[in-house]
């Protein structure tokens, strides 16, 4: 396995070789791309999936096809496929992505029927779930680790079956049996939707219920307040771009959804009793 970084106009974090250590993975990472950047067109002899995080790109494929990815996007592309991405005009663009080679993985999976479902193309909206998954095997991959292969064959697992999900029962999905649903919502926008403000008035409406009721049901089934579970999940998003990530400190606070560099600071500290400096000086 080889770590490929490099830092200017492009942010990338890019790991290399993971066959060596599991087969059906080829590739994995995130970068940060300028506004208007073009990718050439390319293709892979394995699967291509990604995510888009923030900004909005044009995906196109063959000389024919085009598809619009926006914050929240998935797409894959099939192996030999011609493709290539442009993006807009947003001061930010930041995607996860992962290389499959999908033969590898229907052969442990074959009831889950992966070839009929990732066709030559697949693109779903508003799957802002997928963001944690594609991070925990982008960290999984970033640090050789005890127990790397099986750490990174469970995430690919966890990846594959809520995307199949996602694609094919999006609409059935069963409400949370423990949670209240509309705690349940809140919790999961507040998971996969940090980087967007949440006052109590927009998120109760998101989770269809009153304010009051939303703020009682979230303190008595968490066990602490919306805004400190927002808080918490920022910052668990800052602690792994601050190790695995070269943007500096105040990009890593934009991204994580603080408004300033100071406000970040702030919290940072209350939730880990660091400073995010030093959290990222510890080897």
């Amino acid at each position: 396995m080889q770590i490929v970084k490099t830092k200017g106009v492009t942010y990338d974090f890019h790991a290399i070789e993971l066959n060596q250590i599991v087969p059906e993975v080829v590739d994995l990472g995130e970068d940060w791309e300028s506004p208007g950047s073009q990718e050439d067109r390319h293709q892979h002899r394995y699967w291509e999936l990604g995510y888009a995080a923030e900004g909005t790109s044009e995906l196109y494929v063959g000389s024919e096809r085009r598809f619009h990815l926006s914050a929240g996007s998935f797409w894959s592309v099939g192996a030999d496929i011609e493709h290539w991405l442009r993006r807009g005009p947003e001061a930010r663009h930041h995607r996860l992505f992962v290389g499959l080679q999908l033969p590898a993985i229907l052969a442990r999976h074959s009831e889950w029927n992966l070839m009929s479902i990732f066709r030559e193309v697949v693109v779903l909206h508003e799957v802002y779930q997928l963001e944690y998954l594609f991070s925990r095997i982008v960290a999984e991959g970033a640090h050789p680790s005890h127990y790397q292969a099986a750490a990174l064959r469970l995430s690919m697992d966890a990846l594959l079956l809520e995307i199949i999900r996602a694609g094919t029962d999006r609409d059935q999905r069963a409400a949370n049996a423990v949670l209240h649903p509309a705690v349940s919502r809140a919790l999961n926008l507040l998971q996969t939707r940090f980087r967007e403000n949440w006052p109590l008035d927009r998120l109760a409406i998101e989770s269809g219920i009153s304010r009051a009721r939303l703020a009682q049901l979230f303190r008595r089934q968490i066990g602490t307040s919306i805004h400190k579970v927002l808080n918490r999940v920022r910052v668990e998003r800052a602690r792994a771009l601050l190790r695995d990530s070269d943007l500096s400190i105040g990009e890593i606070a934009s991204d994580c959804g603080f408004a300033t560099s100071q406000h970040f600071a702030r919290i940072f500290r209350q939730v880990t009793g660091s400073t995010a400096g030093k959290y990222r000086r510890v080897p």
